[in-house]
C-alpha cells in the first residue's frame, strides 16, 4: 500500500455520505456544501473536481508564458485527464481549494470518488 498524504477534503466527503442526523438539524458547515459528485464523465481516467465551484482542473502549457498553468474550468471535457491515481492525487494535494478525485472507467461509465 502506497503510503500518502491525508486529504481532510477526502475525508470530510466521507463523513458527509455517512452521517446520520436527525431530520429537525440543521447541515453542518463542512456538510451543507457538499454537491453530489458527476454521475458521468466523458472520458475514461482520473480528475480533479472542486466541488465547491462545480469546476474540473485543467493543466496546459501556455505558449505565450512558455509555462504550464493550471486552472480551473467549468466543463468536463476541459478537464485535464490522468492516467493515474498518484498523478490525480499528487495534484490534489497542491491546489488550494476544496477538491475530490474522481474517476471513470471509461466514457459514460459510473464515477467514483477514490480520493
Amino acid at each position: 500500500m502506497t503510503d500518502r498524504p491525508f486529504r481532510e477534503d477526502y475525508q470530510r466527503w466521507l463523513d458527509a455520505r455517512t452521517q446520520v442526523r436527525p431530520a429537525t438539524a440543521a447541515p453542518s458547515a463542512d456538510t451543507a456544501t457538499m454537491p453530489e459528485p458527476p454521475t458521468a464523465l466523458p472520458f475514461g481516467g482520473y480528475v480533479v473536481w472542486f466541488h465547491e465551484s462545480d469546476t474540473y482542473l485543467d493543466i496546459r502549457f501556455d505558449h505565450h508564458r512558455f509555462e504550464i498553468v493550471t486552472q480551473q474550468v467549468p466543463d468536463a471535457r476541459e478537464a485535464f485527464v490522468f492516467e493515474s491515481f498518484d498523478a490525480a492525487y499528487g495534484h490534489a494535494l497542491d491546489v488550494g481549494d476544496r477538491c475530490l478525485v474522481l474517476f471513470a472507467e471509461a466514457e459514460g461509465m459510473p464515477v467514483s470518488v477514490v480520493g
